[in-house]
């Protein structure tokens, strides 16, 4: 018998059976954990508009003979900055919108052009106004 003794590997047969234990051990734990149900969230429906979008440039190739740089209501023009028509009661002066394609902003300018279901969306270069031609987007109203 001890022949056989002396022929097995017992450090490599103790780093195996370390090895399970810790399995085992891994297993225990990961079965002990309570499982939590998902909780159905509802989240509010936003209100959004279908409008038709432009863009522009609060420079002169855009704005002539308004173009000093500051919105109908005095804020410094650009991206984020939002022309409507606060006759046409849909958008008010000051409600803060996300424009789909465009990103958040505020409704605080106004433009000759911009008649009822228009927006006109400020961007910071000439360049970006023109690659934004005209769409069809989801106005998102986030106050109001």
């Amino acid at each position: 018998m001890e022949i056989w003794e002396s022929k097995k590997d017992w450090g490599l047969i103790m780093r195996k059976a370390i090895i399970v234990i810790e399995i085992i051990a891994i297993l225990l734990l990961l079965a002990a954990i309570p499982e939590k149900e998902a909780e159905a969230v509802e989240e509010p429906e936003m209100k959004y508009f279908l409008m038709t979008a432009t863009a522009y440039y609060p420079g002169y190739e855009s704005c002539y003979p308004f173009d000093d740089g500051l919105t109908a209501t005095g804020a410094i023009a650009g991206k984020g900055c939002i022309a409507i028509d606060p006759e046409a009661g849909i958008l008010k002066l000051g409600q803060k919108v996300f424009v789909e394609g465009y990103g958040f902003g505020e409704c605080n300018d106004v433009g000759g052009a911009i008649k009822g279901w228009k927006v006109d969306l400020c961007y910071d270069t000439l360049q970006e106004a023109k690659e934004w031609g005209r769409k069809l987007v989801k106005v998102y109203l986030l106050e109001g």
